[in-house]
């Protein structure tokens, strides 16, 4: 463990007798299922065949929207939480061994924030598998979680400490946004486990803690973070916390940071060699039982790709179980629960199902575990099966019936794959302060449908804004002008401008969906597919940016404009190289996040740059910007 420097008051209050908590004693196969209210029923089918408890009769519990508003509503604004529920949990309280996680397509709350947090919620020796059947940030896995827990325990934790882990939950991923997932679970709970340690409840040893643990895992915080951390330590200062009950979960945690950051370290050139766990801390992995639930999952439920994550690698090494004999669908009872669809029912129809009939894409894995897709090879080889070779003279191919009816046109469906999305984060943050959204397609007949577009939060899958197609003061669908098309390869298309209410913040992590049929062809044979893959439109946006009203871009008006550089490193910021003889600012010097207008003196396309330099003039960051006056 790491060396703690922690003043001599602080020290002496180690002296202080800290009460025994009475914790139960758990028997064998005491666990609890939490399903998101949202889930389809094929992807309950694969959830539950990854928890591994696919034909046991387990408690189940439905955990719908309502209960994460009510759990995460003290932290995140009504409005900003989504309006779905698809994350599960499947608990198993045990005697020993502290608070073991793995987690399943959670892309940005991890294994270990959520064993540090669960222990602040009161928690003290547990299992916990958190999964989602498509990848989501996880900041509402800890409401079914907790409410798991508690079912199976038969007892409720104390509410304020709940509350407490929630804020801490909502605290790591807000820093983690400035500093990464490692170094803020990092920072968090290495000043959480000094807090309890040290009973410490004064601020300013609160403050000493901060500033020493940050300069001992040379993290740079912002101010704001700053006070983020300082809020959550001098909430669980108030809790009066036993650190022997939290020891062995928080000692592990801190294990795993610094094994994380020493490979990060070495895979940024600092080491050569690689920095394996046991080198890490003095703290050894401790090995999961037979039974554990961490190693009895069904890796392949899931399809591939699955973001997987856990307390101990161990976990994360885990064969498909083998299948339970003398399982049929009459055999499976969930409690509170739907019953699972006849697996032999949806093969019979799938075989059945004639050839040339368009059917509807689903989210849900297979009965037998695999992915969903097929490919046209495979589907191709099955079809060759059945025709006859072309040209043996001695097949007859009957004639096809003729009818007086039309045939009914074939309904194209136009795949995210199709589509080229516009802004999207991949390697190199986007600056904030973006106002619009572009989708392109390679075809000139799209007009707005009846569906809709929306704007997600990334840390908590909230919904941040949700603008419908047919809003023609929102949405506007153009066609490609030849620059467009040039740098798309296409020789056609046309796109759809949406434009959002307010300007993505300053370092947001966001994604973009669709509803079926946000966008149709003019004839109606052709629709848009739903986009509700996180990873598909992904937008992550930097600590500086601007924006610019592009309601009246036409010659001879104005616009206003505003500079994002509020909670930076950022002192300054300068509105560049613009050409006067087509745009000219009011002002174009900044010390500050402030407002602008600029006047449109000629039509035409124009550019300019709006830098940004810290204190000492070192320069931070530049964003080149174009717009057409019309």
């Amino acid at each position: 463990m790491k060396k703690r420097k922690l003043l001599a008051v602080i020290l002496s209050a180690l002296c202080v007798a800290a009460a025994i908590p009475s914790v139960p004693a758990f028997a064998d196969g005491q666990k609890v299922v939490t399903l998101g209210a949202d889930l389809s029923e094929d992807q309950k089918q694969a959830i539950l065949r990854y928890f591994g408890i696919a034909g046991q009769s387990i408690q189940t519990l439905t955990i719908t929207n309502q209960d994460e508003r009510n759990h995460l509503g003290s932290y995140v604004p009504l409005e900003q939480i989504g309006t779905h529920t698809y994350s599960c949990a499947l608990v198993n309280p045990t005697n020993a061994g502290g608070i073991q996680v793995k987690t399943a397509n959670l892309n940005w709350v991890t294994s270990n924030m959520i064993a540090t947090t669960l222990s602040t919620s009161g928690v003290v020796n547990c299992e916990v598998l958190a999964a989602a059947p498509f990848e989501v940030s996880g900041t509402g896995a800890l409401t079914g979680i907790l409410m798991a827990y508690e079912s199976a325990v038969g007892t409720q934790l104390d509410t304020t400490k709940k509350e407490v882990a929630t804020q801490e939950l909502i605290t790591t991923t807000t820093i983690a946004n400035n500093i990464g997932q490692a170094e803020a679970t990092d920072i968090v709970n290495e000043a959480k486990m000094q807090v309890v340690q040290g009973n410490v409840v004064n601020e300013n040893d609160i403050d000493v803690i901060i500033n020493d643990v940050a300069e001992e895992e040379d993290i740079a915080l912002s101010e704001t973070d700053r006070e983020l951390l300082k809020d959550l330590l001098q909430q669980i200062a108030q809790q009066n916390y036993d650190y022997a009950d939290m020891k062995e979960t928080l000692e592990r945690v801190e294990q795993n940071m610094d094994t994380i950051m020493n490979q990060q370290t070495a895979s940024n050139g600092a080491a050569e060699a690689e920095a394996p766990a046991e080198n890490a801390g003095n703290t050894e992995q401790t090995e999961l039982p037979a039974d554990s639930i961490l190693s009895g999952t069904d890796d392949s439920a899931l399809g591939s790709d699955v973001v997987m994550d856990a307390t101990t690698p161990e976990a994360v090494e885990t064969e498909a179980p083998e299948p339970q004999a003398d399982t049929s669908p009459g055999d499976i009872v969930i409690v509170n629960s739907d019953e699972y669809s006849d697996p032999a029912a949806e093969q019979q129809e799938e075989t059945a199902a004639p050839e040339n009939v368009v059917t509807e894409q689903t989210e849900a894995a297979p009965a037998d575990g695999g992915q969903a897709e097929v490919s046209p090879e495979d589907g191709n080889a099955e079809i060759d099966t059945m025709m006859p070779e072309l040209g043996d003279p001695t097949l007859e191919v009957p004639e096809e019936p003729t009818t007086d009816a039309p045939a009914a046109p074939v309904l194209t469906v136009i795949t995210a794959e199709e589509m080229e999305f516009a802004p999207l984060y991949e390697a190199e943050l986007l600056p904030a302060g973006i106002n619009e959204l572009t989708v392109s397609f390679q075809r000139d007949d799209i007009l707005a449908g009846t569906g809709a577009i929306s704007l997600v939060n990334g840390f908590d899958n909230s919904v941040i804004e949700t603008i419908q197609a047919n809003d023609t003061e929102k949405v506007a669908v153009s066609p490609l002008d030849a620059d467009a098309l040039a740098e798309l390869g296409w020789s056609t298309g046309c796109k759809a401008t949406i434009k959002l209410t307010d300007p993505i913040a300053q370092n947001a992590f966001c994604y973009v969906t669709m509803t079926e049929n946000a966008f149709t062809s003019a004839d109606g044979t052709a629709m848009t597919a739903a986009i509700e893959d996180v990873n598909t439109w992904t937008i992550q946006t930097s600590e500086y940016g601007f924006c610019i009203d592009k309601t009246n871009l036409t010659a001879g008006s104005t616009a206003t404009g505003q500079i994002m550089m509020d909670g930076t490193a950022a002192t300054a910021a300068y509105i560049e190289q613009a050409d006067p003889a087509m745009i000219s600012f009011d002002q174009g010097e900044f010390t500050a996040s402030g407002s602008f207008t600029a006047t449109l003196n000629a039509a035409g396309k124009t550019g300019f740059q709006v830098s940004f330099y810290d204190e000492a003039g070192t320069l931070l960051n530049t964003i080149n910007y174009e717009l057409e006056i019309k």
